[in-house]
């Protein structure tokens, strides 16, 4: 078998598709985190890299306030009010697909992907979680995308 280049996996309909790049993003290995941010900047694609750990509702904490650290001080997207409140539902959204009465107690480490093309912006999540003292971990992945929605 061939290996896969990576740009077949990310282009869509001839352009990088950016549910799979914030996707990608999140699951690449640490040391190609740079070399993969300036990738996709080469297909008109920006994209920042974050990660998020903790236990309970600090975990959830840590995965909103890493993000807009993230995406605000990158400059991947302009500080204002409707960009934050973007921001605030692509999380919701994310921790929506794997949110349960198990997160109050669970701790994990979470990598974060966010990418922006023109006024579209999305972000993927890649990590684990577990219960601590029972030895019981589970894979997370979730991904979110919203069009037409960020501002200058």
């Amino acid at each position: 078998m061939n290996p896969i280049e990576i740009e077949n996996v990310l282009f869509q309909d001839g352009s990088v598709s950016l549910s799979k790049a914030s996707m990608l993003c999140s699951m690449i290995d640490n040391d190609f985190d740079d070399d993969l941010v300036k990738m996709l900047a080469g297909h008109g694609v920006r994209a920042v890299i974050t990660r998020a750990g903790g236990s309970g509702d600090n975990l959830k904490s840590k995965i909103l306030r890493n993000t807009f650290g993230a995406a605000e001080n990158s400059g991947l997207i302009a500080v204002n009010m409707k960009n934050r409140h973007v921001i605030m539902h692509l999380v919701d959204g994310i921790l929506s697909s794997f949110d349960s009465p198990l997160m109050d107690v669970a701790g994990g480490g979470l990598k974060i992907g966010l990418v922006v093309r023109d006024s579209d912006i999305a972000m993927g999540i890649f990590g684990n979680l577990g219960l601590p003292g029972l030895d019981v971990d589970y894979e997370v992945s979730a991904s979110r995308i919203l069009y037409h929605c960020l501002e200058d």
